[in-house]
């Protein structure tokens, strides 16, 4: 079984609410509105993008204030939110994408490091901002970005569509931020992974295999609790169905 792409699976779900869609990327560069529009005929619902990347352009851009770029920076809850809501706005879509943070290898502190990144979402009338701690070199973290902010999308897509996900179509693994290495052997070792907005730190890893989705690694945290991951073969990390996972407190 091969694991489908995100865009993929969006572009039924967009259809068949009739919804149309519009981006507001900064870190990601332009990264997802490139995998949206992969998807022949993605004019059906897709409007178009802004790419701000600096201050100046997500203020003259999206509406951002600049009273919330000085206060909390441009990696923030608030800013990401003004950014979504500006998107939404600005082409009149029926819900919308906003990503900003760090990508590095410079610009990070500790209060924010590097792979610190902020994704909005807003759809109806509700909007909802997440915060997600990335590992890896600058690529890596921008590609995690954009995995995470098409997955919200889908998870939100599907909760309007009311109906069961079909395990068919449906990728029924959850993308992850990883921080790992690779052995001698050119086996894959586990150090931490980032779930529900909090860093997990491994102590053990058990079995490993492969098959059609990818290379599968068996891992405990410090409260021995264990988990599946999943390395693709295009190196995104995936973790176990949501729904079958243990809650991290």
């Amino acid at each position: 079984m091969k694991l489908p792409d995100l865009e993929s699976n969006i572009a039924p779900l967009l259809r068949q609410l009739k919804w149309t869609l519009s981006l507001a990327e900064s870190c990601t560069g332009g990264l997802i509105s490139h995998r949206i529009t992969n998807i022949a005929g993605a004019s059906d619902y897709y409007l178009g993008g802004i790419n701000a990347y600096t201050n100046e352009a997500k203020h003259n851009l999206l509406s951002v204030q600049n009273e919330t770029l000085k206060s909390f920076g441009a990696v923030s809850e608030q800013t990401v939110r003004e950014m979504v809501n500006g998107a939404k706005q600005l082409f009149h879509s029926d819900c919308a994408i906003a990503v900003s943070g760090i990508a590095g290898p410079g610009g990070g502190s500790p209060q924010k490091p590097v792979g610190t990144v902020w994704i909005g979402l807003a759809s109806a009338d509700t909007t909802t901002a997440h915060c997600y701690r990335f590992f890896g070199e600058r690529l890596a973290i921008k590609n995690q970005s954009a995995e995470l902010a098409l997955w919200l999308l889908f998870q939100e897509l599907q909760q309007h569509i009311h109906q069961p996900p079909d395990p068919q179509i449906t990728p029924y693994y959850h993308p992850l931020a990883v921080n790992y290495s690779y052995a001698a052997d050119g086996t894959p070792q586990i150090h931490a992974f980032n779930w529900q907005e909090k860093d997990i730190q491994i102590v053990s890893s058990g079995r490993q295999w492969e098959d059609e989705l990818g290379w599968h690694v068996l891992v405990m945290d410090i409260k021995n609790q264990v988990f599946e991951l999943l390395e693709r073969p295009d190196g995104r990390w995936y973790l176990r169905p949501p729904h079958e996972l243990p809650h991290i407190g």
